[in-house]
């Protein structure tokens, strides 16, 4: 089993029958994953490599007193680097920001580096468009109004992060590089290039690869998009295991709440059929949870922290 991969390369809002079509496979794959594969003409080919073959590869090779300069008050915003996996990451938020990008790049050229700044920007603004898209579509495939999907598009924050995984010994066998989580935000968007790693948790416990295919894209539901959707959407559960004789680089663009917003179940979402399964959530007040107050723990920790019906601290 794999996870429905939906073409959406000429499906546009308004064109009779191709959006709808899509759109149901899309919802399908959310419901039923968390997650859905797509292929789409996001990012042109010459445009992809040139951030993974010169852009990322650039970046990374700085000194890591450099790269440690990305810091940021936000969970999970900054610059990471886990030694005994050889992973490390570094972020901006609000990339598709023209401002934003050009802090960031002077963070490690001072000098500037426009050309990693255009490049940086254009795959930003270009997985934005994504981004909504696929929002849009689950939520209009679940019966979400217009109105309704608009304000909430407009009310999230974004970030871009960039990963390195790096080569620990030339055995070819796949390792554990990041461990099986949830995203605790709204949605991320990961592109692979050439090296395969994510893998998502289906329901019956297998774990299903993701492809690094050419203009291939995994989009997977954070947890305050099953919040968002009444527990309609599961968040996708997942985790990377790399080849340890492959170098491998990745982006992840992430939605987020915008600081101090309260999420809650959308009202179209809430009826008899389906009553509310969540409460009201901050995510700063979730993150404290999980990783201050030890939620993370916990099996189902966003059931513990706003479920209407918790059920026991350990499910």
């Amino acid at each position: 089993m794999d996870i429905p991969k939906v073409d959406l390369r000429g499906v546009e809002p308004g064109v009779p029958g191709r959006w709808e079509e899509a759109r149901a496979a899309v919802t399908a794959s959310m419901v039923a994953h968390g997650c859905v594969v797509v292929a789409c003409d996001a990012l042109e080919p010459a445009l992809r490599e040139v951030m993974f073959g010169l852009a990322l590869p650039e970046l990374f090779e700085l000194p890591p007193e450099t790269k440690q300069r990305n810091v940021s008050a936000r969970w999970f915003r900054s610059y990471m680097a886990r030694a005994e996996t050889d992973y490390e990451s570094v972020c901006v938020n609000e990339p598709t920001d023209n401002g934003n990008i050009h802090e960031f790049t002077n963070l490690f050229w001072p000098q500037g580096n426009p050309e990693f700044s255009g490049i940086m920007l254009r795959f930003a603004n270009n997985l934005l468009q994504l981004d909504q898209t696929l929002q849009r579509m689950t939520l209009e495939g679940l019966g979400v109004r217009e109105d309704t999907i608009r304000s909430h598009l407009r009310s999230l924050t974004h970030s871009l992060r960039a990963s390195r995984f790096g080569v620990q010994q030339d055995t070819g066998s796949r390792r554990l590089s990041m461990a099986v989580h949830r995203d605790f935000n709204m949605s991320t968007l990961v592109v692979q290039h050439e090296v395969e790693g994510l893998e998502v948790l289906a329901k019956d416990g297998s774990w299903l690869p993701t492809r690094a295919e050419p203009d291939t894209f995994t989009f997977q539901a954070g947890e305050l998009f099953t919040i968002l959707t009444n527990g309609r959407v599961p968040a996708s559960v997942h985790r990377v295991r790399t080849l340890s004789n492959r170098e491998r680089f990745s982006l992840v663009f992430g939605s987020w709440s915008a600081d101090g917003d309260e999420v809650s179940a959308m009202d179209d979402l809430v009826d008899g059929e389906h009553p509310l399964m969540y409460n009201p959530c901050r995510l700063d007040e979730y993150v404290d949870f999980l990783f201050i107050k030890e939620g993370r723990k916990l099996v189902h920790p966003l059931k513990a922290f706003c479920g209407v019906h918790k059920g026991t601290s350990m499910e």
